[in-house]
């Protein structure tokens, strides 16, 4: 598909006007003349470099040398435009800011010398060739569909696999340099490179250095990390006004001259309702009460903005994530007339009731923030856990709204989301190529020829398959993931071990069809056995459509070789085959404590063992996609909080130990053939048996 260029230059964000039907012919020896002074130029200009020997490998061609020059038209009045002139042995990239030069040059390398945009990611490259000829005229950049596109890199996994050895080093530069070069590659303008982040830190630093926008969290306005309030001080608006007041005074003295979105806000001090913290507010205080609080707060920062940076009219966005969206959709909110209103979705995709008829009475600039994946210790899926359908249909919404002067899309642990985040980045660009289409199935068919370079109905179906073996708990547009599984192990332990029954749990997961019966259930013991059996179901029926996945994506790897193969088997068939571990996993445990809590405890270990082993083999999945391909992707899961599948197997081996443990867990001794391979065990029993001084005569056996 990359070999089309003509026509996906078309497709993807250009038209094109042609100047003669010349073919000029493009090679590796270039000259490249920097007239900018950027440094983000910089950045870009060598990574151009790079796509010439990615396209037509590292040897120079004997070919005459083609010049390229990069320059800003600063009488070109416009924000983040570009145009590329190709003549016979010279190409002009001229941008009307930093911004739309840096989009030209890498635009030019996916049209023209076909790299994909998440090529550190995927290493995927194209097959090289000596030389290709194109056709000579003028390209200009066509409108995106979103003004302000900007990538939040979460808190939840803060791509720890790449700090450096010691945690105190911070980020490792080196990978955050490749992975702001792929922001850009995808045509974004700004970033929040993580949370808990200092206007001073290297790593925001270099994103700014690069050309990004700096945006900020939605629980860190103008920049503040209320994590890093100063001890023993309440963080309290009513009795500490003039604290607040200082620290984000300081916050936008670290962060003037940049080009930064300012965040209007107000949370509390771990991104919860801020009456959590304000004694003289509570969560029975009336909304209008509450939202008088916020408004105080937002003229607050406002005029702090206005008056540190001497700009009238500053570049501000509000976030109306979780108890702000309600107080806005009530009209209780007020922000100053340049704001930009993110209207948020719920985590899942989806965006609350009430979103869009909101939209329709805001006059002003109006946006969105969205999840490819959200992590909350249950929803945190290697790929996502939000199908193509959910993501087309509430984008579709939200641009016929007219909510496309900014869009924040959370994109959680970059690494393993592109699929989902390839969907959005092409609806954040140019969502005319993709409105008309019925559904979001279509993305199948597009990832995987993108990707893939295939229409393998293999291929195709397994990345179906991966979102149709997805099992819901009474939502259907929220999928438990990775994350389910610890969480479900912990939950069902802790309430096993206490016999205490979490109704609150029970209440959000509930399996299966069957909660009216289980509402009738009084003692802890029949509502255990009950929920319990409702899990198995869904286990043992989702691990048998697993099981057939993981067939077919080994099926399906014969279509694909080099690069291709690799980011198949890291993006498709290992987390399909981790997901099939992880489901027999919390089958075999459910069995388990099943037995457990009837007290039948060899029953018991057996099972609890069958659960440790597919935990094990989950475990070394990850460290397969850690070390596939090049191997520089170790460690990405060793800092990990969200999925913890290595906690799955510590609680597992607590739980077995515990079981063999137990005084009523009496062996019977059936099968008395020494040569029986395990039979070993039965030698030094590590649990108290009443059958312990008839096993003596095993040593006899021998």
């Amino acid at each position: 598909m990359r070999n089309k260029l003509s026509i996906y230059v078309v497709i993807l964000l250009l038209m094109a006007t042609t100047v003669g039907a010349k073919n000029v012919k493009l090679y590796n020896n270039i000259r490249i003349h920097d007239k900018t002074e950027s440094q983000a130029v910089a950045y870009a200009r060598k990574a151009l470099q790079q796509d010439f020997q990615r396209k037509f490998g590292t040897s120079v061609s004997q070919e005459s040398a083609i010049d390229i020059v990069l320059n800003i038209d600063k009488d070109w009045n416009a924000f983040d435009k570009f145009k590329i002139e190709i003549n016979s042995g010279k190409i002009n990239f001229i941008g009307s800011d930093e911004l739309g030069l840096l989009h030209g040059i890498y635009t030019f390398s996916e049209d023209y010398l076909g790299i994909d945009p998440f090529v550190y990611f995927t290493d995927i490259v194209p097959q090289p060739v000596s030389s290709i000829q194109v056709k000579a005229g003028i390209v200009t950049s066509k409108p995106y569909t979103y003004k302000h596109r900007v990538f939040f890199v979460n808190d939840e996994d803060l791509i720890v696999g790449f700090q450096m050895e010691k945690l105190e080093y911070g980020f490792n530069l080196e990978f955050m340099e490749h992975f702001f070069e792929t922001m850009l590659r995808l045509k974004m303008t700004g970033v929040i490179p993580s949370t808990l982040v200092l206007a001073d830190e290297p790593h925001l630093k270099l994103a700014s250095d690069m050309g990004l926008y700096i945006a900020q969290h939605h629980a860190e306005p103008v920049g503040s990390v209320p994590l890093y309030w100063p001890k023993n001080i309440p963080y309290s608006w009513s009795t500490h006004k003039e604290h607040f007041v200082k620290f984000w005074r300081d916050a936008i003295e670290r962060q003037k001259g940049e080009n930064v979105i300012w965040t209007l806000n107000f949370r509390g001090y771990l991104d919860g309702a801020f009456w959590h913290n304000d004694p003289n507010v509570s969560h029975d205080s009336p909304l209008a009460e509450k939202a008088k609080v916020v408004n105080e707060v937002i003229q607050t920062q406002y005029d702090l903005i206005k008056e540190i940076t001497g700009n009238e009219t500053p570049l501000v966005c509000g976030y109306l994530w979780s108890e702000l969206g309600g107080m806005y959709r009530a009209g209780l909110l007020k922000y100053p007339p340049q704001t930009m209103i993110l209207f948020s979705d719920q985590g899942y995709g989806e965006f609350p009731k009430g979103t869009w008829e909101s939209a329709k009475k805001t006059n002003l600039g109006k946006g969105v923030y969205q999840h490819v994946s959200y992590h909350n210790r249950k929803t945190h899926l290697r790929i996502n856990t939000i199908h193509p359908d959910i993501l087309h249909r509430e984008m579709d919404l939200a641009i016929s709204h007219g909510l496309t002067d900014m869009i924040v899309l959370n994109v959680g642990n970059f690494k393993e989301k592109i699929f989902g985040v390839q969907q959005m980045v092409n609806y954040m660009n140019d969502f005319d190529s993709y409105k008309e289409k019925p559904t979001g199935d279509y993305y199948f068919d597009w990832y995987v020829n993108d990707k893939f370079d295939s229409s393998s109905p293999a291929i195709i179906q397994s990345y179906k398959d991966f979102f149709a073996n997805q099992f819901d708990l009474g939502d259907p547009e929220r999928k438990p993931g990775d994350e389910w599984f610890f969480f479900y192990v912990e939950q069902l332990l802790n309430m096993a071990y206490q016999k205490e029954f979490d109704d609150k749990f029970v209440k959000k997961e509930f399996p299966g069809d069957g909660q009216k019966e289980f509402q009738k259930l009084k003692d802890f013991h029949s509502k255990m056995d009950f929920i319990l059996d409702a899990y198995a179901q869904i286990y043992r029926a989702t691990g048998s459509k697993w099981s057939v996945s993981v067939q077919h994506t080994l099926d399906a790897k014969s279509a694909l070789s080099g690069g291709r193969l690799n980011f198949y088997n890291v993006d498709m068939a290992l987390p399909t085959q981790k997901m099939f571990h992880l489901t027999a996993m919390a089958a075999d445990f459910t069995e388990s404590l099943n037995y457990y809590l009837n007290k039948e405890y060899h029953k018991s270990q057996l099972a609890a063992y069958a659960a440790l082993e597919h935990a094990k083999k989950a475990n070394e999945i990850e460290t397969k996609i850690e070390q596939n391909g090049s191997g520089k992707f170790k460690d990405w899961y060793r800092w990990d909080e969200t999925a913890l599948t290595y906690r799955i197997e510590e609680v597992l081996e607590n739980y077995m130990a515990h079981v063999k443990d137990l005084k009523y867990f009496n062996l019977e001794y059936k099968n008395r053939n020494s040569k029986t391979p395990g039979i070993q065990h039965k030698y030094q029993p590590f649990f108290e048996s009443e059958y312990q001084k008839e096993l003596i005569y095993m040593e006899n056996a021998k």
